[in-house]
């Protein structure tokens, strides 16, 4: 999905202060959504939310974070995104950028924000990191309208690079403890299985990608995160088929489809499985929520 059809199909209020150049990049200020409290989606872009003040909850794939004033939350692209509550009082700037846009910066062999990021995506910005933040968000507040400038695009992207590369060093500097090779081991794997649920729901495919055997997997899966190796591939197809299920009223056998079920009558068999009850009966148990104001 391009930014610009992702800022109408989501923002409902017109007169918000945003900062827009094509579909590579925005800054949106306070804006009220159309997302479902508890409707989990798929998160198609890459979105970071810094909270100026309130608080918000929400869930990154599986896990759950809370969001308070000077705090900054990185979505990554297909990460299952849910959120399940804002106070009346909630304001939050909105940075969105493309796959495309992120790509071209050039930073993945200096900082790799993926991996950072998909083990922490929260972090809250000490004095010297909020500063950092707010100066690069007053430059690209600057940059962006003046449209005659034929080099604005590439300055934005020297000026995020600049940014990303610099929060690199506050998010190291926040996350102290190293991780164990297990815990790596099994970030990776969770990283593979957010590229390749769709496709590949046996366990032997992901042992075979890390080189290791599909007991070991299971055993070091387990021991680190409490979660067996095939829940986590369930959770993140089901999430999938939830999002799917709650945010539009595509049909039971398309998105068996476009989960790769060889027919409508083996999703539907998955998913009780893992759910307890059918796709139809989850779609009319929870599809009476009210829009979510901030």
């Amino acid at each position: 999905m391009s930014l610009s059809k992702l800022i109408k199909q989501y923002i409902v209020n017109d007169n918000i202060s945003s900062y827009v150049i094509d579909d590579h990049f925005a800054i949106i200020e306070n804006p009220v959504f159309s997302i479902l409290p508890n409707h989990p989606y798929r998160n198609p872009l890459v979105v970071v939310v810094y909270c100026t003040s309130g608080f918000g909850k929400g869930r990154v794939n599986t896990h759950i974070y809370n969001l308070q004033r000077h705090s900054m939350m990185i979505v990554l692209p297909r990460q299952i995104t849910e959120l399940i509550d804002l106070s009346d009082d909630f304001q939050a700037t909105y940075i969105i950028m493309s796959d495309e846009f992120v790509s071209s910066l050039g930073i993945g062999n200096t900082f790799s924000i993926s991996n950072i990021v998909a083990s922490s995506p929260k972090t809250v910005l000490q004095d010297r990191a909020k500063e950092s933040l707010d100066s690069y968000l007053s430059m690209c507040r600057n940059l962006i309208p003046i449209d005659n400038n034929p080099n604005r695009l590439e300055i934005l992207q020297l000026l995020t690079k600049a940014f990303f590369l610099g929060l690199g060093y506050f998010l190291h500097g926040t996350n102290k403890e190293s991780n164990s090779r297990n815990e790596e081991l099994t970030a990776s794997f969770i990283k593979l299985v957010e590229m390749n649920y769709m496709e590949h729901r046996e366990l032997s495919f992901y042992a075979d990608r890390l080189n290791i055997t599909s007991k070991h997997l299971s055993r070091v899966v387990k021991e680190t995160s409490g979660k067996s190796a095939m829940e986590w591939i369930e959770k993140h197809v089901i999430l999938d088929a939830i999002s799917q299920l709650l945010s539009s009223n595509i049909s039971i056998k398309e998105i068996a489809y476009r989960l790769n079920f060889p027919s409508q009558s083996c999703f539907g068999k998955y998913f009780n499985r893992v759910v307890g009850i059918s796709p139809t009966t989850y779609r009319e148990q929870h599809s009476t929520h009210q829009i979510a104001k901030h």
